[in-house]
């Protein structure tokens, strides 16, 4: 079997190719002549500055770092946290529409860390609140996309 740093450092090679053929099939898409929109190939060029990023840490990672084959025993999560997880997560898509992104993630992210037993209070609703707004307006701002506003529509 091969060790965990050799394993990496295959899938960061195998990663690279990827995002090359990915490359090039984005530089393939057709562009859009109207103006002030967002042209079909920007999101997949966003991703794929993303996995590079995610896959040059990997081959990183794997060159310059000593090898990390021992791991440590850690306790599964077991299937209760997963069954709630995934009833947060359906519950999550039915009232999406209805509550709003930002809303429903709010209740999402909420949901999720007091289920993974997250105990401090204030990161808790900070981050709840603050991710779904910062990615709603990235979203509306930036990239002039809407998402969802559902309840809270007066506010953004």
């Amino acid at each position: 079997m091969l060790s965990m740093k050799k394993r990496n450092l295959v899938a960061s090679l195998f990663l690279f190719l990827f995002c090359t053929g990915y490359a090039y099939t984005t530089y393939q898409l057709p562009t859009r002549a109207i103006e002030n929109s967002t042209q079909p190939s920007f999101f997949p060029w966003v991703i794929l500055v993303f996995l590079f990023i995610l896959t040059l840490s990997l081959l990183i990672q794997s060159l310059f770092y000593p090898n990390t084959d021992k791991v440590e025993n850690r306790k599964t999560l077991g299937f209760k946290i997963s069954a709630y997880a995934t009833i947060l997560s359906i519950s999550y898509l039915i009232f999406l529409p209805r509550l709003g992104f930002v809303l429903a993630n709010i209740l999402l992210f909420v949901g999720l860390m007091i289920l993974y037993k997250e105990k401090r209070i204030i990161y808790l609703l900070t981050c709840s609140i603050a991710i779904p707004t910062v990615i709603f307006l990235i979203f509306k701002k930036i990239f002039s996309i809407s998402l969802p506003v559902g309840i809270l529509g007066g506010l953004f």
